[in-house]
């Protein structure tokens, strides 16, 4: 009985510690109009979404990264190609991943991390860029 509660408790700490990520960037957008938070939209290949999945676990499954994330920004996954209202001129990149952070009214915090971040570059970036 112990090792269930163990285990229940592991799954909730670990399910309570993810990205809360959104695929509409419009509603996106709107909650991040309602609570005062950066958007964070990071754009993925079609053609990588199993690289780039991996890819983005174990660099945002850093707690400190999930946290800031969690707390300054509204976080949005969008892959490329992929039917969906998006400002694609705004958001346009050749190099997947890329990360843009911009506020409610769609106007850029920093300049985007294009291609893979390292961990120190990309914890910059959520600090400066919120």
């Amino acid at each position: 009985m112990r090792l269930f509660w163990a285990l229940a408790l592991s799954f909730l700490v670990l399910y309570a510690a993810q990205v809360s990520w959104r695929s509409n960037f419009e509603e996106a957008r709107r909650e991040a109009l309602q609570t005062q938070k950066t958007l964070m939209v990071v754009l993925v290949a079609k053609e990588d979404t199993a690289a780039t999945g991996m890819l983005l676990q174990t660099l945002l499954m850093n707690q400190a990264y999930m946290t800031t994330i969690n707390t300054y920004f509204v976080a949005v996954l969008i892959t490329e190609g992929v039917s969906q209202d998006y400002p694609v001129e705004m958001l346009y990149t050749l190099s997947y991943p890329s990360f843009f952070f911009l506020d409610s009214h769609e106007l850029f915090t920093c300049q985007p991390i294009r291609g893979v971040p390292d961990m120190d570059r990309l914890m910059q970036a959520l600090k400066r860029c919120r």
